[in-house]
């Protein structure tokens, strides 16, 4: 399949990422990075939004408090579908109010409760509590990334990841229509910047600034039908993906005229950081298609068209193996 759109490339430093590859800013080399969250536990977000981003097989984080009645069962189906269930602490304080044992046993308690009820998925990051954090060294011991409401996007590579911003919507926020998130969205692809929405109530259910669900909707169907421009994805998996994608070390082992054998590796806990980064390179020449393995799994293969150049495309995983790229007569 040949593809055409707008891609761009983290830049190469050095001899980091071998020549002619290229790891993308964002996976798929997509123009920006899209993360919707959700705070508060409010009951619509499961039965209204959640449905509306599972139509396109997008996927949301749900920063949930432990002490206000979380939906468990609820939450681990939303889990099941690769949604991502993190912290928004335990009781919901005001961060910077509370002494700092207070804050690392709302870090902790958080996190590991949240682990203990939803299996199969760890709690790595938060949001903090009215957008007010406290000690941000105590809380990167338990996390990996921390999202405030700032209201700017942030750029690829964000300067503190225990402070990202995020963009308030509804009632009492900045995008509260359709053409408003559109518009937000737009921005970031001008700038090949990461866009995260910040969301609370959903239509009548009590939540702070609620967001009729037929305008996120609407604005779901917009995402995806430009679809070539927006990579969506959780916030936690963005924040992988950006740590990945800065880590990696791509070197070739071997250059045959029909093999072609790669290295993908960083330094990074596999445990955590085991998110697949995109890599592409031109189509050798005389190649007419290639078939690409990691270790003993195939991975899928794109032939995308830019500028004239026709390249292969794939997703890997740093430390999985070598990477095999092998020549394909059709």
């Amino acid at each position: 399949m040949l593809l055409a759109g707008l891609i761009t490339s983290v830049p190469v430093f050095g001899q980091r990422i071998a020549s002619p590859y290229e790891v993308g800013t964002w996976q798929g080399f997509k123009s920006a990075a899209i993360s919707y969250t959700f705070d508060d536990n409010c009951p619509n977000q499961l039965v209204k939004a959640i449905p509306l981003f599972d139509k396109h097989r997008f996927k949301a984080t749900l920063f949930t408090v432990i002490n206000w009645n979380p939906n468990w069962t609820g939450l681990q189906t939303a889990a099941n579908n690769g949604h991502e269930i993190a912290s928004h602490t335990v009781t919901h304080p005001s961060l910077d109010s509370i002494s700092e044992s207070y804050q690392t046993r709302e870090y902790q308690d958080s996190r590991d409760i949240i682990n203990r009820k939803i299996p199969g998925q760890k709690c790595l990051t938060i949001a903090y509590p009215f957008c007010t954090n406290g000690n941000t060294h105590l809380c990167s011991e338990c996390y990996i990334a921390a999202r405030s409401c700032d209201g700017f996007l942030e750029p690829s590579t964000p300067p503190d990841f225990m402070y990202i911003s995020s963009i308030n919507c509804g009632a009492d926020g900045e995008a509260k229509t359709t053409h408003e998130l559109n518009a937000k969205v737009e921005s970031a692809v001008n700038s090949k910047a990461w866009c995260v929405f910040m969301l609370h109530g959903i239509d009548d259910d009590n939540g702070f600034s609620p967001l009729r669900s037929e305008e996120l909707g609407s604005h779901l169907n917009y995402v995806n039908a430009n679809s070539s421009k927006f990579w969506v994805n959780t916030f936690g998996n963005v924040v992988r993906y950006i740590k990945e994608r800065n880590a990696v070390w791509l070197t070739v082992l071997q250059n045959k005229s029909k093999r072609i054998n790669l290295q993908l590796t960083d330094s990074l806990d596999n445990s955590v950081y085991n998110y697949p980064v995109s890599i592409r390179r031109p189509l050798p020449r005389g190649w007419k298609n290639a078939r690409v393995k990691q270790g003993t799994a195939n991975l899928m293969v794109q032939r995308v068209k830019q500028n004239s150049v026709d390249y292969i495309q794939f997703d890997a995983i740093p430390n999985a193996g070598t990477i095999i790229i092998s020549k394909r007569k059709g």
